[in-house]
């Protein structure tokens, strides 16, 4: 599995997360596609993906940039 289904699977738990929330029907497919991803969690698939190298998102939680507001910013 390459890195980009990892974060398509990821993605899709989240959307399924939220349309459960939101109490939607949630389609099929997503369905499928989260319930793949917590298998690579539950597995240590995508720790080990994300220790290799690979990052949940655009920048790994170590590397994120902080945007610090100008003083006096409301």
């Amino acid at each position: 599995m390459n890195g980009e289904r990892i974060r398509a699977d990821r993605h899709a738990r989240e959307l399924v997360a939220d349309m459960h929330w939101r109490g939607m029907v949630v389609p099929p497919l997503y369905a499928r596609m989260a319930t793949e991803f917590q298998d690579l969690v539950r597995s240590g698939d995508y720790a080990a993906w994300v220790a290799g190298g690979g990052t949940p998102g655009r920048r790994s939680q170590g590397t994120r940039a902080v945007r610090h507001l100008p003083v006096g910013f409301s």
